[in-house]
């Protein structure tokens, strides 16, 4: 029997205790926030994959004859493609800030790091990167062995100076700010009141899961929890934007280097490989020195704050509102949209 329940000498029925009957308050309004925020993810979603087949359909009845226009792989379509994605992560992203009287300076933070706690976060968060790129990259060759492929991959064709910038800005600079904006952002900063564990946790799975291919899913969830963490020790989103930037610059200049035949494959390779090694040894190093400098800055709390009383502050574990978060209408329509996704964006070959 519940110990919170507790039957009435005089009615003969049960009834709940103060910290069960604020639990489930607490509960109601969690699931309430966070459906807002599956909603909020959900319009993200439909907005880009809509805006991205209206454009494609545009280029392909106004300039029916020119392939480039409308080919997937074309830098400048790409670019469009990926600003539609900002605006489709901003734009609803203001509104329901809007809605739900969140200021975006509050779950947003923007404010200056000290450059000595500043760059170890970002070589952290680029040790974890590397390796999750390559454990990325072992995992889909694995599955491609079993006849299981990702179809939705990003492809461009970079044969220009020009090109590779067009290319730099669409994939490195604009997700950058897109995605932290949405994830470390909105989602992430809306769930801190609730504790900076939970809020890392719940924002990593829905980073994984909008990368939409099984390959790259449980590693972007693991680069989300350290991008995830560091925002939250600085305070500041600064530090997962830069981290996100230099990743993904890193990938296109060395698909520019192989691609170009500036260098041959295996010189690439070699830079490449010593590249991880050099991100991989600064962030080991970083780990050590922010762990000797910062007395437990590797710690996160699951304690809720700025709620209205004290006793409320503890009443949900971490287990609870992780439940809380995933059983509501929003983020039930969002996990249904991003596993229909995943199935329409993989191919099985038997």
């Amino acid at each position: 029997m519940n110990n919170n329940r507790r039957l009435s000498p005089n009615t003969g029925a049960y009834f709940i205790s103060q910290e069960e009957y604020i639990k489930n308050i607490e509960m109601k309004n969690l699931r309430k926030i966070s459906s807002g925020i599956g909603f909020y993810g959900f319009v993200y979603l439909i907005t880009t994959i809509v805006l991205s087949i209206s454009l494609m359909i545009y280029f392909l009845l106004m300039f029916p004859y020119s392939d480039s226009l409308y080919d997937s792989s074309s830098p400048n379509l790409y670019l469009l493609n990926n600003i539609i994605a900002t605006a489709s992560a901003v734009v609803p992203g203001i509104i329901y800030c809007k809605i739900s009287k969140n200021y975006l300076s509050y779950i947003m933070p923007v404010r200056y790091v000290k450059q000595g706690l500043l760059w170890p976060c970002v070589f952290i968060g680029m040790a974890v990167a590397m390796i999750s790129n390559i454990a990325s990259v072992i995992l889909e060759n694995n599955l491609s062995m079993f006849g299981i492929e990702n179809t939705a991959g990003s492809s461009y064709d970079i044969s220009t100076v020009f090109d590779f910038i067009i290319v730099l800005i669409s994939v490195a600079v604009v997700p950058a700010f897109a995605e932290e904006f949405a994830f470390r952002g909105i989602i992430m900063g809306t769930m801190r009141k609730y504790g900076n564990a939970f809020a890392i946790i719940v924002s990593s799975a829905v980073f994984g899961a909008f990368h939409g291919n099984l390959s790259q899913i449980p590693f972007a969830f693991i680069l989300g929890l350290v991008l995830g963490f560091i925002d939250c020790k600085t305070n500041s989103i600064i530090p997962s934007i830069i981290v996100h930037f230099i990743n993904n610059a890193y990938a296109v200049t060395f698909g520019y280097l192989t691609t170009d035949g500036l260098f041959n494959e295996r010189i690439v390779n070699t830079i490449y490989m010593l590249v991880v090694a050099l991100f991989c040894i600064l962030g080991f190093i970083s780990f050590i020195i922010l762990g000797k400098k910062y007395n437990g800055i590797f710690k996160i709390s699951n304690k809720s704050f700025n709620t209205s009383s004290a006793p409320q502050a503890n009443v949900l574990r971490l287990k609870d509102k992780v439940v809380a978060f995933f059983t509501n209408p929003g983020v039930i329509i969002l996990c249904i949209a991003l596993l229909l996704e995943t199935i329409f964006s993989t191919q099985i070959s038997l």
